[in-house]
Formats: structure tokens, C-alpha cells, sequence
């Protein structure tokens, strides 16, 4: 088993281990791309997002929560080979209706969840895609009771086992994920806004990590190290060397259980060097829309 999940590791940050492109012209290799249907802008797409709805985002265990709902380590097997997580269908807790996965889904923004490609449990063998739900909407929020205890816990425990062959996480897991899913609710924000995708949505989640309850857990400094390598897709080329070779060191840390006190430092340091390079990466509309052509 430890070895399956070395092997979903190496492939969900592979991007860390990359050689660095040399090239001018900056290359995108975001994983959102992949599913993302024909007929959707992909600059608004990958540098916006739907606005975070949360009526407590400053909860430590919500806020963990968020880290491991943004990792494909957390559902494991097919799911993860192919870097999908539950922000993945789930833009930030919300719906996605531009997702689309080619055999999964119907029309954008639908999914097949009882199709056999991600597990053979709940398969039916037969094609009927569903929409996306946002999580934070009264019907999002009603599909599963968010308020008799454990009730969430439990279907969230099946959707991972169940629905994506993935391996029983660990309780606290479980408690922060569910914790993150109860805050999500438009009465919080603007239903329809839109904000940045930004690399201190990233950073956030990191310095999320550090603070659970158990940090040496392999669930959360996986899930620190896909968020390491997504901020890696986000800064190509030479011109971003030195803050890539600094994402690369830092995820080796955490794979080697790093105290958090000296991981906390790193990330500091790491700030600094993301806002420095923010105009020239990926993050930025213009660069974006440039390397796309």
C-alpha cells in the first residue's frame, strides 16, 4: 500500500521534479486544462474563480480541510493518477460548469458518478451524468445533512472509499474535511462573483498543514506537496529558477517530516520570492493568454 501511494505522490507533484524549461516562451501545463470544456475561456478560467463562500474561513480545522479538498491524494487511485481532487469538480467548494472529462461527462459541468473508470463499487454500467452541484448553494448544501453529527462524516468516508477506490483517511481528516464543507454557504458572499486565482490561496493551504493536529500525518504533507506542485506550474521557465528549484528543496522537506517550526520559516521566505515573480508567471492574465497562443 505505501508503495501505491509513493507512486500517486510522484505523479500528482511530478511537476516538481521536471527538468526546468529553458525555453523563452513560458509552457502551461496546468492539470485544470485537461477537463476543461472547448468552449471556455481558458485565461478567465484559470486565473479567476468562483468566490470563496464561507461562513467561517478562519476555523483552523476548515481551513485544513481545504488543503486535503484541493489534493487528488484524498481520493487515491484513478482520481489521482489523473489529478483530479475535489476541487476539481468543486471549484473552490462551488460548482464547476465547465468541467468536463472525457468519458465521464455529458454535457459541461455534469460527471458520471457511478461510472466504472474510478471504482467498480457503485458502477452501474450504465452512462447517466449528473450535474455538478455548488457545494455552497441551499440545493448543494441539502444533498447531504450537514447538521445531525457524523452524518456528513460518514457519507464523505464512502465517496472516497466507494466511489474512487480510495483508502480510508485518517478521522481527523475526515472531521477537517467535513468542517470545511459545513462553512460553505452563499449567504456568506455574492453568489455570483467571481475573484483571483492567486499563489496566497496556495500558501494559505500550506500554512494550513502546519497546523493540524497531527502534521507528520502523510494525508496533509501530501496534500501541502500538491499545492508545492501546482504553484511549480505556475512559475515556468528559467527566468523562475531559483523560486522552482525553492519549491522542489521545500517539497523534498516535507517528504523527509521537516519540523513544522523550520517548514513555517521556509514558507515565509517563500512569499517574498512568489510576489517578486508574480507578473511573470502564470497567475498574470497577459502571460497567460500570451503562452497559450
Amino acid at each position: 500500500m505505501r508503495g501505491r501511494v509513493i507512486a500517486i505522490l510522484l505523479a500528482a507533484v511530478a511537476a516538481c521534479q521536471a527538468p526546468l524549461n529553458t525555453d523563452t516562451a513560458p509552457t502551461v501545463d496546468i492539470d485544470a486544462l485537461r477537463w476543461l470544456d472547448p468552449s471556455t475561456d481558458p485565461v478567465a478560467h484559470l486565473t479567476t474563480q468562483p468566490a470563496t463562500c464561507q461562513t467561517a474561513p478562519d476555523s483552523p480545522s476548515a481551513q485544513r480541510g481545504a488543503l486535503v479538498f484541493s489534493s487528488p491524494l484524498l481520493l487515491g487511485g484513478q482520481a489521482a493518477k489523473a489529478s483530479l481532487s475535489c476541487a476539481s469538480c468543486h471549484r473552490n467548494g462551488r460548482g464547476n460548469p465547465a468541467f468536463r472529462f472525457m468519458g465521464i461527462s455529458g454535457a459541461p459541468g455534469t460527471a458520471d458518478v457511478t461510472h466504472g473508470l474510478f471504482s467498480t463499487v457503485r458502477a452501474d454500467k450504465t452512462f447517466n451524468p449528473v450535474p455538478i452541484p455548488d457545494l455552497a448553494t441551499a440545493e448543494g448544501r441539502t444533498r447531504v445533512d450537514r447538521d445531525q453529527a457524523g452524518v456528513l462524516e460518514a457519507f464523505l468516508s464512502a465517496q472516497i472509499i466507494e466511489e474512487f477506490s480510495g483508502t480510508a483517511p485518517e478521522p481527523v481528516v475526515i472531521d477537517d474535511l467535513a468542517a470545511y464543507i459545513r462553512t460553505l454557504d452563499t449567504a456568506a458572499c455574492a453568489p455570483n462573483s467571481h475573484e483571483a486565482q492567486s499563489w496566497r490561496s496556495e500558501l494559505s493551504l500550506l500554512r494550513a498543514g502546519l497546523i493540524a493536529p497531527d502534521v507528520q500525518s502523510g494525508t496533509y504533507r501530501d496534500a501541502m506537496r500538491a499545492a508545492l506542485g501546482r504553484l511549480y506550474k505556475r512559475y515556468p521557465g528559467q527566468q523562475h529558477a531559483d523560486l522552482r528549484n525553492a519549491l522542489i528543496k521545500l517539497s523534498r522537506a516535507l517528504a523527509d517530516g521537516e519540523p513544522p517550526e523550520d517548514i513555517r520559516q521556509t514558507l515565509d521566505q517563500l512569499a517574498e520570492q512568489l510576489a517578486r515573480a508574480e507578473a511573470g508567471s502564470l497567475y498574470s492574465p497577459e502571460v497567460l493568454s500570451r503562452a497559450l497562443r
